[in-house]
């Protein structure tokens, strides 16, 4: 708006002169002295005012540190190259088709008898174009300003870096024809393509400030709209969720395909295109619908349906943009939301748009519904199960079980959710692995949403101690370190019990929430480095776990242990051989009850 307020200004303020110029011709066309001076003086101040206006506007746009250069970016040398070239056409353009067009319009009538000088405005005429030729030609050579800047140009401008000779020879070529014309004889086809191209001038330089102007807009509010679209994810078009480059790039790219084709139709509007050549090419019949019926379809029908799947196609691609920029700044901030919004509207103007483009070729409802129910017999058949998928894949879009960004567990996988397809849904596990998992899997299955009402999660953290500590002492000490944690919340706050008796240990457990599942891991580990520390510092023991072995050889006296059965035997009289040692009858049972205690 700023952008265009500055505009605003900029021709406010060069109206003023050329405004009272117009006034004057009114008023001398409009005054008692004959026709024959009044007509003449009023065209005469008709044409300075133009001169006047056309100078007035290269001054303030086109000036140091002016509009060009503030709000387009233009550099200093290409605003002074174009502010020369503008004056360079405005004064011969004033010195030669002034004369000329009161010659050509009989205004210059001595005596009531128009002077007759079809020469003299011929040459006139070829005076300014040979004027527009030279200038053009300074403007597009190689090392022009105006050149060397559109090579760096950053914005979708690398047709003209690959074909920019193929421009300049054109545009030179073009003005030199209207000149070979002009020469030949051929005037009227010669102003005529004058005009035209002057025309074209001003509309392609109009389109350009359009495009510049939609493209500083893009640069100023893309923050804002990155904001209100954030997490827009699942669409085979990039992402909206990602930095404001990203639409910033998209919108780019979409400015580039609206602006031209809003040319194209002002450009056929200037060249008075006729459309009576494409009405009859639409009447040319190319099948009949119906053998039986007189209704054919027409190239006319076939390019409405063809122009309708080319729009659907667009708005598929665009409709995540669209929606980015100007519907989702007065939502409310749900990622979820905005996504089935979105791929549902996506889906409805796809259905809508074979809709019309089946209508265009004269395939009404019912034949229509005819060929869907042909097309459900074979699917019932043979795809089955990506029917199931993409209900489920509705489904999923219409109750939301799951959203963009949830952490989900299914059929024993756990991730994140990256993307709802109609189809499958993408999942990003731990090890940054896309999982790729039908539709129909969060639907017939157990499905575990730990992020469904809201991202915060428990985190249990256990811990065993000696017995014999003091259990309230452990209880404060684990609630101490959960709040010293900056990734812990106050609220639910932390909580701390025992759990129960165990063999060897008394059993703690400390129960901490964090904001976002993917905190979980990190608190974890700091807290067990923290308990470890302190329970050092305190004194407090971390008990192994311990298990008591019980030898009892076969027809023997029980033993504690494999000590007191190899000091009974050191105390035989007789020391055992290798030979009796290994047929010992205690000796192979007492290894087996060890091996079998170690297993249990």
């Amino acid at each position: 708006m700023r952008a265009i307020r500055s505009l605003l200004i900029v021709v406010g303020s060069s109206a003023p002169w050329p405004a009272y110029l117009g006034l004057l011709a009114y008023a001398a066309r409009q005054g008692p002295w004959p026709r024959s001076i009044a007509v003449p003086a009023s065209v005469t101040l008709l044409i300075l005012a133009l001169v006047v206006l056309v100078a007035s506007l290269a001054q303030w746009m086109l000036r140091r540190d002016g509009w060009a250069e503030a709000t387009l970016q233009v550099p200093a040398e290409v605003t002074r190259q174009l502010r020369r070239a503008v004056l360079a056409l405005a004064i011969p353009g004033m010195l030669l088709l002034w004369p000329e067009s009161l010659l050509s319009w009989g205004l210059i009538a001595p005596g009531g008898r128009p002077v007759s000088a079809s020469a003299l405005c011929r040459l006139l005429c070829l005076g300014f174009e040979l004027t527009a030729w030279g200038v053009a030609y300074c403007l597009l050579r190689g090392r022009s300003p105006l050149v060397q800047w559109l090579l760096q140009f950053p914005e979708n401008l690398g047709w003209w870096n690959r074909h920019r000779l193929l421009v300049r020879w054109t545009v030179l070529v073009a003005i030199a024809s209207v000149v070979v014309l002009d020469v030949l004889g051929y005037s009227f086809t010669a102003r005529r393509l004058a005009t035209g191209a002057v025309q074209t001038s001003a509309l392609t330089c109009s389109c350009w400030v359009l495009y510049r102007l939609i493209l500083r807009a893009i640069d100023r509010h893309a923050w804002r709209w990155v904001r209100s679209g954030r997490s827009l994810a699942g669409d085979e078009s990039p992402d909206v969720s990602g930095p404001p480059d990203d639409l910033a790039a998209r919108l780019r790219r979409l400015t580039v395909y609206l602006v031209p084709a809003l040319g194209l139709i002002l450009g056929a509007w200037i060249w008075d295109v006729d459309l009576a050549l494409f009405r009859s090419l639409g009447e040319e019949q190319l099948w009949r619908v119906d053998p039986k019926s007189d209704v054919f379809v027409t190239v006319g029908d076939l390019t409405k349906a063809l122009l309708v799947i080319v729009l659907c196609a667009a708005a598929w691609r665009h409709m995540s943009t669209f929606f980015a920029v100007v519907v989702f700044p007065r939502m409310r901030d749900d990622p979820g939301v905005r996504f089935a919004v979105v791929t549902l509207a996506r889906y409805a103007v796809l259905g809508l748009g074979l809709l019309i483009g089946l209508s265009a070729i004269h395939l009404g409802p019912e034949k229509i519904g005819v060929v869907l129910a042909a097309l459900g017999v074979g699917l019932g058949f043979g795809l089955q199960e990506i029917v199931s998928n993409f209900v489920c894949g509705i489904i999923l879009l219409l109750e939301r079980p799951i959203r963009v960004g949830d952490v989900v567990t299914v059929s024993g996988m756990s991730g994140k959710v990256e993307r709802i397809n109609i189809r499958a849904t993408t999942i990003t596990n731990p090890d940054n692995q896309s999982m790729i998992i039908p539709n129909r899997a969060f639907i017939t299955s157990d499905l575990i949403n730990w992020t469904l009402k809201d991202k915060v999660i428990r985190v249990s953290i256990r811990v065993k101690v000696a017995h014999g500590t003091d259990p309230d002492r452990v209880s404060e000490l684990l609630l101490a370190l959960a709040r010293e944690d900056a990734d812990v919340l106050r609220n639910p706050v932390p909580v701390s019990f025992m759990e129960e008796f165990s063999d060897s240990a008394l059993n703690f457990v400390l129960f901490v929430h964090v904001p976002e599942p993917s905190l979980g891991g990190r608190v974890r580990h700091r807290l067990f480095a923290r308990i470890q520390r302190r329970f050092a510092e305190c004194g407090i023991a971390i008990p192994l776990p311990t298990q008591e072995l019980l030898v009892k050889p076969h027809g023997g006296p029980a033993f504690s242990s494999l000590g007191d059965l190899i000091r009974t035997d050191s105390a035989s009289p007789t020391p055992p051989t290798p030979r009796s040692l290994s047929t010992h009858p205690s000796i192979p049972s007492a290894v087996e009850d060890c091996h079998r205690g170690v297993d249990e």
